[in-house]
């Protein structure tokens, strides 16, 4: 009986401890990749006034929770030595479903920026 009782716990345990990252998601996540050779001091979602700072070269984000989010925002996005800004398509303007998302930053060389939108699974 003690046996059962055991195997009976560990089990409820361990599932209890599974979870997944999407199990409870309510709103729309987004994080910012910096695909550049330089470091990101501060993104700022322009709609949202939501900032992320200090993204590495190379480097994610962490998630950041939106209650609504279109596929593509402003951004304005400021480095060591410049300030860029990036003016989406006007088309895109419906909002993502719940779910996690990345924006794929990086700059031309023309000093464009360019976007980059992916659905995170």
């Amino acid at each position: 009986m003690r046996r059962f009782l055991l195997v009976c716990v560990v089990f409820l345990g361990v599932i209890l401890s599974c979870t997944d990252r999407d199990d409870n998601v309510d709103s729309v996540n987004i994080r910012i990749k910096n695909q550049t050779d330089f470091n990101f001091n501060e993104v700022r979602i322009v709609e949202k006034d939501t900032v992320y700072e200090n993204i590495s070269a190379g480097g994610l984000s962490e998630y950041y929770e939106f209650l609504s989010a279109a596929e593509e925002m402003g951004l304005t996005i400021v480095t060591d030595s410049t300030t860029l800004t990036y003016t989406p398509n006007p088309l895109a303007i419906d909002s993502l479903p719940i779910g996690f998302y990345t924006y794929e930053l990086g700059i031309d060389e023309e000093n464009q920026v360019e976007f980059n939108f992916r659905i995170d699974y």
